[in-house]
């Protein structure tokens, strides 16, 4: 590699660094935020949602506008958007004020990542176009392995503040090196008008959809105010389409909305990212309810499995070159559905330790590690060099929106799963609940509920009965919600041996 494309993966390396790791290290931070502001659960956990809502709402259209525009351009308003939102939620004065800033980072978010992969992409030829897609998953895999980790350390030794701070010297350094290294980037060719009738369609679409599936566990799946967000997605959907297949240059143009080896990617990584994020989530809470560790110590865990994953991705190009797209996506594919039924197998139990959800977390982590490169390469590959910054977008919007789907329905399998279990259990045993305790054991198990208040109310011998069936009631649950990931990854295993060609060249709908 010559100097100006080392520094050009390093000045882009950085931002997707800054990224990745914002994802993941508010998530250690959000204890002492939540007590600095004096705000409950749900307010905080919009620190999460927020930024994931505006990342994944406006993906598609930053990648778009870089593609007309110029991504340098949008690469830096990236920069300025993100670092300021970054300064301004360190010196937040309230909970409303943090949210706000973490919204317009997401913002900034969905403005960089695509003019990224868009600008490594362009940097090298078409036969290390894999090594660019693995190198930058797994820069983004060590960002989300150290995000806990430097979210937890930060918070700890210094103050939550400095988890968000961090960004803005990460922000300045990428971009001077950017302005003095980056060439000049292809655009589209001729006039473009911007599709703002598309953009808004796609954006109320995409805000109704994930809003849906972050709140559906709450509200219901049957709920009028669920089923209405529903609607609103399929109607401005159908508007979005609508308008696309009538313009020649929307936004999304039809040479790519009518790609059917970028398309079928898209739909892979939907059908692979469930399990991923499902594992994030339930394994942690697992841990500190049932283990007793710390948030620290829960992130730390997962280290192993993010770890491989960067390794991996670091070393998909080779595979990916000597295999072709199908064969290293299917093995990824088959390898990430075996690591979650190991997960399932010997992560949990009476015995349940690290050492049972390391098997699973290391044939996890080279899954991923394949499966997440290749779909990128494979996507971006099928389309036109110009329209690289809106195929990252895309092929990342289906990993959003495939998270938020998979952890809303693995929600809904674990809460009526546990449920009915603890319930079962607990009518067959000789304890005599009231309502009231009923309601904590219940709240414990699916929701925030605290033990010690449990304790305080059964005693010592009855709560250790109590805890017992609590356990088990978690495990069904969890269990059940892991192997519907499990199916869901071997649905996306089948569709890749059928329709994804084994070359990653380019190819026209």
């Amino acid at each position: 590699m010559t100097r100006k494309q080392i520094l050009t993966f390093f000045a882009m390396g950085l931002g997707i660094f800054a990224v990745a790791v914002d994802i993941t290290a508010i998530n250690v931070a959000i204890p002492a935020i939540e007590k600095a502001f004096k705000a409950d659960v749900d307010t905080i956990q919009w620190l999460v949602n927020g930024y994931i809502l505006s990342f994944g709402v406006l993906m598609v259209t930053f990648g778009r506008l870089a593609d007309i525009f110029g991504r340098k351009k949008i690469f830096f308003m990236g920069l300025l958007v993100f670092g300021l939102s970054s300064l301004a939620g360190a010196l937040s004065t309230s909970a409303a004020m943090i949210i706000a800033a973490r919204v317009v980072q997401g913002v900034g978010g969905a403005m960089l990542w695509p003019c990224i992969i868009g600008i490594l992409y362009s940097t090298v030829d078409d036969d290390k176009k894999s090594l660019a897609g693995g190198l930058l998953m797994a820069i983004a895999g060590l960002g989300n392995a150290a995000g806990p980790l430097i979210g937890g350390a930060l918070t700890e030794f210094a103050s939550w503040r400095w988890v968000l701070f961090i960004n803005v010297p990460i922000c300045i350094i990428a971009g001077i090196i950017t302005y003095l290294e980056v060439g000049k980037q292809e655009v589209q060719e001729g006039k473009s008008d911007v599709d703002y009738f598309g953009i808004v369609a796609i954006s109320v679409s995409l805000v109704a959809l994930l809003y849906a599936l972050n709140v559906s566990p709450s509200w219901g799946w049957a709920s009028y105010k669920t089923i209405s967000l529903m609607v609103i997605f399929v109607a401005f959907m159908a508007f979005f389409l609508i308008i696309e297949t009538r313009k020649d240059d929307g936004l999304i143009p039809k040479d790519v909305l009518g790609n059917f080896q970028f398309m079928i990617a898209g739909t892979i990584m939907f059908t692979f990212i469930p399990g991923f994020f499902a594992i994030l989530l339930y394994v942690t809470q697992y841990l500190e309810k049932f283990l007793n560790y710390t948030p620290l110590e829960a992130g730390a865990v997962l280290v192993p499995m993010l770890v491989v994953f960067s390794a991996t991705s670091a070393m998909s190009a080779k595979i990916y070159n000597m295999m072709g797209a199908r064969l290293s996506i299917f093995i990824g594919m088959l390898l990430s559905t075996i690591g979650i039924v190991l997960v399932v197998l010997f992560g949990f139990g009476s015995s349940s330790s690290f050492y049972g959800l390391l098997p699973g977390f290391l044939v996890s982590g080279v899954g991923i590690g394949l499966v997440v490169p290749s779909i990128t390469t494979a996507g971006i590959s099928a389309v036109s060099e110009s329209r690289g910054s809106l195929a990252g977008g895309i092929i990342y919007m289906f990993q959003l929106v495939g998270g938020a789907f998979g952890l809303a329905v693995v929600t809904t399998i674990f809460t009526d799963f546990a449920k009915d279990d603890l319930l079962t259990r607990l009518q067959d045993s000789s304890l005599k609940l009231s309502n009231t305790e009923l309601s904590e054991v219940v709240n414990f198990v699916i929701g925030s509920g605290s033990s010690k208040s449990i304790l305080n109310s059964l005693g010592q011998q009855e709560y250790n009965t109590v805890f017992n069936h609590i356990h088990h009631a978690y495990v069904t649950g969890v269990s059940s919600g892991l192997i519907f990931t499990a199916i869901f990854c071997g649905l996306g295993a089948l569709l890749t041996i059928l329709f994804v060609k084994n070359k990653g060249a380019h190819s026209n709908p």
